[in-house]
């Protein structure tokens, strides 16, 4: 028979410091009864206001509940929408994945995922609901994009939920937390890349929810849940999933004081359970997959999780304390705000919360971890970010901290956006600082001056309620995202755009040409290409020993990577391609030509 652990007798109860207000059970259950009895006789009362029982969460009218979840589910697909209507996947990430998943399509292979002909390290769930999706609609473009969008929708309406768990006090302020979320540049312009990084933030989220259940609850069961969504964690992110995961769990004993919790011997027998469990349902892949191919290549998935989820968008080779600059950049503009900053500085005294000891221990323990890691990149940041926007949702929305003034000038957003406005109408002027985007010193003065007329503006204004407030930030970064997301791919998608050249490639292909690439090759040219052949990647120094060996073929370069000696020879396409060339050479005139400028014999 199984043993019920919800109540241990061997350890007394202890009171709740969930909600960072301890109260007498008996003096509160007196007090309500009083109010009851004051309320039902028709009688007002006299002196201070009694304190009454919050609304419960479940308890908003479902109209009003179903009117939130289509405002959060329209400010996130207005990015999407936006970047879906001006622009193309872009090299290289996207037509990365793009070409794995075209790959696994033509080769009707869903077990093995392949970049260019070659198997390749990356989880495999991604790519599985892309050929699901294109069984269902055909193969389009828009699907795969759409994907990390679903995701990301479906993790802000389990935030909540995941509140709701961390401050059991029946708020209704939880039911906003979607917004302070959604609230964020980093994250929703995220939202529109074509990466799986969303995956990751879902299932890290499902697990962290299954994890302050199993606290909760104390039931012995939830870790056949909590074992399921890390197994599903670890087929769309591999080992990245435990990394979010297992620190914050085993770190329990830190973030449950004052609470009754199952002993810790069965809190750890559970998570070691789960931690099998997962393993188990991701060796239902990775044992078959191994099986066809050498397990050295998919083995970086376990031990090399963030190689694989390394982007080329973002350079990698930065600093140890490189993380630590893009927290704030992550969390913009809830860092900006200097409100929920003064009531963490105000409340530090008091008893820390259960739920603000669990997100500032999520936050800081992975992000410790994650310092050692050698790739240091934003992505990986996306998955902790609700750690820190659910202590600031808190902070902000939580009635009892109405002690802590907000109607002040200074908790305002005024300062902040006049400084930031300085700022940026200065920094032309200054020396260019390295490690910041090129972009901050081409910008006019005039848009720093203009931030700065909003922020004395906004200062004129009555200040709305936080509810309102939040809600106000969150339609402001929606529409400035979904305007810079047009703006770029109206200015910069023809730079991007490579459906001319994968036709030319797959016209070649057909023709029975061999292709070269001159450098590497990461599938730009696949998808759109629909090709069914690799391409050969040549380097460059090896690029004209080759075109006088294939006389009858096709070279792909860009200009920085190799370009022909002859002069006279003109491409057969060529396009302005990010910030240099890229062109297509026929090598049957070249080879002779190449020949002769190296002194080699062509072949016949």
């Amino acid at each position: 028979m199984t043993k019920d652990r919800r109540h241990d007798p061997k350890k007394p109860p202890r009171a709740d410091r969930s909600t960072a207000r301890p109260t007498d059970s008996t003096l509160r259950n007196l007090k309500d009864f009083v109010v009851e009895e004051i309320e039902l006789g028709g009688v007002t009362p006299v002196g201070p206001s009694v304190h009454k029982q919050k609304k419960p969460l479940a308890a908003m009218p479902w109209w009003r509940n179903f009117m939130l979840r289509v405002a959060v589910t329209g400010l996130a697909l207005l990015a999407v929408v936006a970047a879906l209507a001006t622009r193309t996947a872009w090299p290289t990430d996207e037509t990365r994945f793009l070409a794995i998943a075209w790959e696994m399509w033509a080769r009707h292979d869903l077990l093995v995922p392949h970049l260019n002909g070659s198997p390749t390290s990356v989880a495999p769930m991604f790519f599985w609901l892309v050929q699901l999706g294109w069984s269902a609609a055909g193969v389009q473009e828009w699907w795969p994009r759409l994907i990390p969008a679903l995701f990301m929708l479906a993790s802000l309406f389990i935030a909540p939920r995941v509140a709701a768990l961390l401050w059991p006090s029946e708020e209704p302020w939880a039911r906003r937390v979607p917004f302070v979320l959604l609230g964020s540049f980093y994250w929703l312009a995220s939202t529109t890349l074509l990466t799986p990084d969303f995956l990751t933030v879902f299932f890290t989220l499902l697990a962290v929810h299954a994890l302050l259940w199993m606290w909760r609850t104390r039931d012995q069961r939830v870790w056949l849940l909590l074992g399921l969504e890390l197994g599903l964690g670890l087929l769309a992110s591999g080992s990245l999933i435990l990394l979010y995961v297992l620190p914050i769990a085993l770190l329990a004993p830190l973030w449950t004081g004052g609470t009754r919790t199952m002993p810790w011997s069965y809190w750890y027998a559970d998570l070691f359970k789960a931690v099998v469990l997962a393993f188990g349902i991701f060796a239902l892949w990775f044992v078959p997959a191994a099986a066809r191919v050498k397990v050295a290549t998919l083995a970086p998935l376990l031990s090399a999780p963030f190689a694989s989820h390394a982007l080329d968008l973002y350079d990698g080779a930065r600093p140890w304390w490189w993380l630590l600059v893009l927290l704030p950049a992550v969390a913009f503009p809830w860092s900006l705000w200097p409100l929920p900053w003064v009531r963490l500085w105000d409340i530090r005294r008091e008893p820390i919360s259960n739920g603000l000891t669990f997100c500032m221990l999520w936050g800081t323990v992975t992000v410790a971890v994650f310092l050692l890691s050698p790739v240091r990149q934003p992505q990986l940041l996306l998955p902790l970010a609700p750690a820190f926007f659910l202590a600031a949702a808190w902070l902000v929305l939580d009635d009892r901290l109405e002690k802590h003034d907000h109607s002040r000038l200074a908790t305002s957003m005024v300062f902040p956006l006049m400084l930031l406005g300085g700022v940026l109408a200065v920094l032309p002027k200054l020396p260019r600082v390295e490690f910041l985007p090129d972009v901050l010193w081409q910008l006019s003065p005039f848009v720093g001056a203009a931030i700065i007329v909003v922020g004395v503006a906004a200062g004129s204004l009555p200040l709305p309620s936080l509810s309102q407030r939040v809600t106000n930030m969150t339609v402001t970064v929606s529409v400035l995202t979904t305007l810079a997301l047009l703006a770029l791919g109206w200015q910069f998608n023809d730079r991007h755009h490579v459906q001319a050249a994968a036709q030319k490639i797959a016209s070649a292909q057909q023709q029975g040409q061999t292709v070269a690439h001159v450098g590497p090759y990461t599938g730009q040219f696949h998808f759109h290409g629909r090709l069914s052949h690799p391409l050969v990647q040549v380097s460059a120094s090896e690029a004209e020993t080759w075109v006088i060996a294939h006389p009858d073929a096709i070279v792909v370069t860009t200009v920085e990577n190799w370009q022909p000696r002859t002069a006279g020879t003109t491409p057969l396409f060529d396009q302005e391609y990010t910030d240099t060339r890229l062109r297509l050479w026929s090598t049957t005139g070249l080879a002779d030509a190449a020949a002769a400028a190296s002194h080699l014999p062509a072949s016949p």
